[in-house]
């Protein structure tokens, strides 16, 4: 992941635009080291842009786990020392929380799905936290699993709502083919909710069919009719 200057800039002044006032008033100067350790069994992520703080803060780093790595509870993830260590703190305190609970929590999702189908992949939505993107895309690679799409000019995936502005779904099943033709580069994925619209969509030979809050029994029976047109 490539970060900017700018990145990494806004991220300090986030929580530090002029001065740390509790700092000033106790008088707080000269060298210090700061160290971070998991609570918890945790897969690291997050610590390249760690380094890039410290690097802007003027920091020299000590240790640096690699992103990826499961670790235990107690386990040590970086460390550095310089005069800035209190503003690495605050931030990178922030950026730890937030990006181990993801890429853990992605880590253990993928590893239960793999236990099952070891060919299963694990994709994760566009919408996240506005301005966590990369810290959020970082922690689910490291965490085993892959963006399904990043934005909203790579793919292209219809939902209800486009249908309707498009002019119905009668409208988009009988012209689908003629449409399809204009992103032959592309897999056309089309949502939906039901056992009876997802036959519709297989019918029509759409590339992928996502389903959206559906119950277990249905998605079988989807997969099943996938499968079996498939072959045919």
């Amino acid at each position: 992941m490539y970060y900017t200057k700018e990145d990494i800039a806004r991220l300090i002044s986030e929580d530090m635009p002029y001065f740390d006032l509790t700092s000033k008033l106790l008088n707080i100067e000269g060298l210090g080291k700061i160290t971070f350790y998991t609570r918890k069994d945790a897969v690291v992520t997050g610590n390249k842009l760690v380094e890039l703080l410290c690097r802007e803060l003027d920091l020299k780093v000590n240790f640096k786990e690699k992103d990826s790595k499961f670790l235990t509870a107690g386990s040590k993830i970086f460390e550095a020392e310089g005069e800035n260590v209190l503003i690495l703190w605050k931030v990178a305190q922030n950026i730890f929380e937030y990006a181990l609970s993801v890429s853990t929590y992605t880590y253990e999702m993928v590893k239960k799905a793999k236990a099952i189908n070891p060919y299963i992949e694990i994709l994760t939505t566009r919408k996240i936290i506005p301005f966590t993107k990369k810290i959020a895309l970082n922690a689910i690679i490291d965490g085993g699993a892959m963006p399904h799409r990043i934005t909203t000019n790579e793919t292209v995936l219809v939902f209800d709502n486009y249908v309707k502005l498009f002019g119905g779904w009668d409208k988009f099943f009988k012209e689908f083919k003629k449409i399809k033709h204009k992103t032959i580069e592309k897999k056309w994925v089309v949502e939906a909710d039901n056992l009876e619209m997802a036959k519709k969509l297989i019918d029509i030979e759409v590339d992928v069919v996502q389903l959206d809050k559906v119950d277990i029994e249905t998605t079988k029976k989807i997969v099943e009719l996938a499968h079996k047109c498939r072959r045919n």
